[in-house]
């Protein structure tokens, strides 16, 4: 372990000390006082005891304790033990303060000073704060707990986290009992930091630990991150949720001080959400330059090294396995012309095309070489870049042709299996003569006959400016950021939108980017191996103390890249919508994807096996409008959505049914977001209903009544056609996001709740509980105001027979932006608020 720890202080300057070495090298004595110990009160139960852990390390016949009690400058008692008003207060021997009230009616605060003595002289002294405990509320918060970690250890003075010990935890669980929260709903991340190594197989976790070792320990991104003070980057806190796994007692000491304040914990967890590839992704290569796979330091092993088990699959996969191939096969390209298109004297000499498994990366970013003797380092791409490039295969014997129009057709590709990315350059690159549209109106054609077009195709520029570098991907950029497919996109049509219609391809170079053939992003919980990783995790984390039910979550990260929009031109181009200034919703390279059991289901598989391109190409294109309402009608005429839909709905059973042979007597809640008839109903009556300043509402409003942040409908929508029959699964009801006003919200409410009252087939009977995302609000400008109609929206809820909880997301927030000391008063018969207080 000191091995570890000095490893860690030498090359990531994070001061992630386990409490023994942190205080061995600072020379503190054998006990100690936290210096954590002021940062939250000690909030007592009046009429009952408490006991909070208070000493460090381990008291010796060598040390004494002395209490003084005082208020408002008052002495109350003073000495080893006191007893005062009906108190008793002392700290035993394990260090751990008691404070006992013998009347329900005490609402005494005071200051507590403890005196640490060791051989009769004092070592330490702190002043503690001493408040009556609020009630139990019917409120518990979400954590995403990288968030709270953050909040607990990032130091923003010296730019460094702050050391891991259990006292930073405890402070953390005193502020929920000054809160009168008693639960806490922990999301511990797709690949959670409360972990278990012999959860994969050895060789996947083996692979995972030194590639997240060679993150860790590359010493030139470290003096970058921690060399000078300022904003902190996305691999430092990546780099500590890294160091969290590596340190499991780190884990054990969050759940033990969670149990040794009361709080309990519910492990949820996200089935939708596994990679984040919209920001971490770390190309991988060998030595040669080959490359291996992408790294993706926020997915489990499993995820990252067998996705064939275990992920959604792309849509060829699924032609595939129907005996269609060449229904997904991709022959053909054509670039489309714009109204500033020329006719161009083209020959296939004027182009090159490429076939490669990366994609161009700026040579000042750090991407993962495995040398000959298997280990892993972190470098520069430039180290290792001519070696990539030469890996290229370019393809021979296409056709090009120049239309009337000025639209540049290619024919005859023939794309090496397996290979993601077609690399298009200039066969003459110093030379203008080869120009294209901006905005990369491109058609595909498969082998088949039939139109392709879920894929991505953009600019990658001359890295010739630190701009122009910002349109090739970043495994970690120079400073320690991200910087994947999806900024790159972005940055790519930022760039050549604010250009001529139509551009020299120069030495610039087009991609097209037709997927992976499993995307680690998504988990199919139709898939045995899937759902096994799932209950092993869960199984890991309900071992820990505190932690004693499952809640699934519909919160979701997966919006990948995407350079296809739907809007009111239809489906065009991304960079053709941000020319026109217009409006649009982004379709992004994630939904060409989905279950790989999804091409059993009787409306999908005729599709598959059709030689019908309008039917075939129901899979294949971008139907216009397929994204844009909900999908859970089997008349739908956008098959492939609604074919994702049922699948995911059947995995999630699947789970589901796992999870309670696995936990018979475990509580296990699902969060389920309205069914497509609520949206129906409510979008429909917004305009009969009045608004209090002048008018009606429109159906638009609707956007304000439901969650934002904890579901994305492309990939969750599937959780609204969940079928519970047969199992004891207690529905949770995904509900507001902000402060909506009070009539669509009655009427949101109420519409939800009727629609609910079935529990999708559930054996559960009562009360459930409502999600609510107000954290946004805690921020607002006008706060006072924010505040009375958040505490209004909560207070309404709780009154609803059906409501026993509202849970409010994220804790984070929640926490450290309300009052320390019961925010929540406005529950009390009294409505005092606290804005008011």
């Amino acid at each position: 372990m000191r091995i570890a720890t000095e490893l860690v202080l030498k090359l990531i300057c994070l001061l992630l000390l386990i409490a023994s070495a942190t205080n061995a090298e600072a020379g503190k004595p054998a006990a100690w006082l936290s210096e954590r110990n002021i940062e939250a009160p000690f909030c007592y139960r009046a009429g009952g005891q408490r006991t909070w852990p208070l000493i460090s390390g381990k008291l010796t016949a060598d040390n004494q304790i002395l209490l003084k009690a005082e208020q408002k400058g008052k002495l109350l008692a003073e000495g080893p033990q006191l007893e005062f008003e009906g108190y008793t207060i002392s700290v035993s021997t394990d260090g751990r303060l008691h404070i006992t009230s013998a009347n329900t009616a005490d609402k005494d605060s005071f200051q507590l000073t403890v005196i640490l003595k060791q051989q009769e002289k004092i070592v330490q002294r702190q002043t503690l704060q001493v408040y009556p405990a609020p009630p139990d509320r019917p409120i518990s918060y979400l954590s995403d707990q990288l968030d709270d970690l953050i909040r607990i250890f990032w130091d923003n003075e010296t730019n460094q986290w702050k050391p891991v010990d259990k006292s930073a935890f405890d402070q953390y669980f005193r502020r929920l009992q000054a809160h009168g929260v008693s639960r806490l709903i922990v999301w511990l991340g797709a690949y959670p930091v409360i972990e278990n190594p012999d959860n994969y197989r050895a060789a996947d976790w083996e692979l995972h630990a030194k590639q997240a070792r060679a993150i860790l320990n590359c010493e030139a991104l470290n003096r970058v991150m921690y060399g000078r003070r300022g904003h902190r980057v996305a691999y430092q806190w990546h780099g500590f949720i890294m160091q969290f796994r590596l340190h499991p007692e780190w884990g054990n000491w969050y759940a033990q001080s969670a149990a040794d304040h009361g709080i309990s914990l519910t492990a949820t967890f996200r089935p939708f959400e596994q990679g984040l590839m919209k920001y971490l992704v770390i190309p991988a290569f060998d030595e040669q330059g080959a490359f291996l796979w992408n790294f993706l330091p926020y997915a489990t092993p499993t995820a990252n090294f067998s996705p064939e088990t275990t992920a959604f699959a792309h849509y060829r996969k699924l032609f595939e396995a129907a005996g269609n191939a060449d229904k997904a096969e991709v022959v053909s390209l054509t670039f489309e012309s714009v109204p500033e298109s020329k006719p161009q004297e083209l020959t296939k000499d004027d182009l090159k095309i490429f076939a490669t498994d990366a994609p161009p990366i700026a040579n000042d970013s750090f991407v993962l070489v495995r040398n000959a003797k298997g280990e892993f380092e972190l470098q520069t791409y430039a180290t290792i870049a001519e070696r990539v490039t030469a890996q290229r295969r370019e393809l021979k014997g296409w056709t090009l042709n120049v239309l009337k129009d000025g639209a540049i057709q290619i024919d005859g590709l023939q794309r090496p299996q397996g290979s993601r990315y077609l690399v298009i350059e200039s066969g003459s690159p110093f030379s203008g003569k080869v120009q294209l549209p901006a905005e990369l109106p491109i058609t595909a054609h498969a082998k088949a006959g039939n139109r392709v077009s879920r894929f991505n195709a953009y600019w990658a520029l001359e890295e010739t400016s630190p701009e122009n570098a910002t349109t090739r991907i970043a495994g970690i950029t120079p400073a320690g950021g991200y910087r994947t497919d999806f900024q790159t996109i972005e940055n790519s049509f930022r760039i050549v939108g604010n250009g001529p219609a139509v551009r020299p391809l120069g030495q610039d170079q087009i991609i097209i980017d037709f997927g992976p053939d499993w995307l680690p992003e998504i988990m199919d919980l139709n898939q045995s191996a899937t759902r096994a990783m799932f209950v092993k995790q869960l199984q890991t984390i309900l071992l820990q103390p505190a932690f004693d039910e499952i809640m699934l979550n519909t919160r979701s990260h997966t919006h990948l890249a995407g350079t296809s929009g739907d809007g009111e031109s239809g489906v065009q181009t991304t960079g053709h919508y941000r020319r026109k200034g217009k409006s649009f919703r982004r379709l992004t390279l994630d939904r060409a994807y989905a279950p790989v059991s999804a091409a059993q289901l009787d409306g999908l598989q005729p599709l598959l096996k059709s030689d019908d391109p309008k039917l075939v190409e129901k899979i294949t294109t971008w139907p216009a409008g397929e994204w844009t309402e909900t999908c859970q009608n089997p008349d739908t005429e956008y098959v492939w959505r609604y074919a994702r839909n049922v699948t995911v709905s059947k995995g999630l059973r699947a789970l589901l049914q796992d999870l309670e042979n696995t936990f018979p007597k475990t509580r296990i809640r699902a969060v389920i977001p309205p069914r497509a008839a609520v949206e129906q109903q409510v979008t429909a009556a917004l305009p009969g209903l009045k608004h209090p300043e002048a008018g009606h509402y429109d159906a638009s409003y609707y956007r304000y009544l439901t969650s934002g942040l904890n579901q994305i409908p492309s990939i969750t929508e599937g959780t609204a056609l969940l079928d519970l029959h047969g199992l004891r699964v207690e529905p949770a009801l995904l509900g507001f996001r902000l402060l909506p006003d009070s009539g669509p919200a009655k009427l949101q409410r109420e519409t939800y709740l009727a629609d609910q009252s079935d529990n999708h087939g559930s054996t559960f009977r009562g009360p459930k509980s409502f999600f609510y995302e107000a954290q946004e609000s805690l921020r607002a400008r006008d706060k006072t105001e924010a505040t009375r109609r958040r505490e209004e929206i909560i207070d309404d809820l709780l009154k609803q027979e059906s409501i026993k909880e509202v849970i409010l997301y994220e804790a984070a927030d929640w926490i450290y932006y309300l009052p320390a000391y019961d925010p929540h008063r406005y529950l009390n018969s009294d409505k005092v608020t606290s804005a008011e207080k």
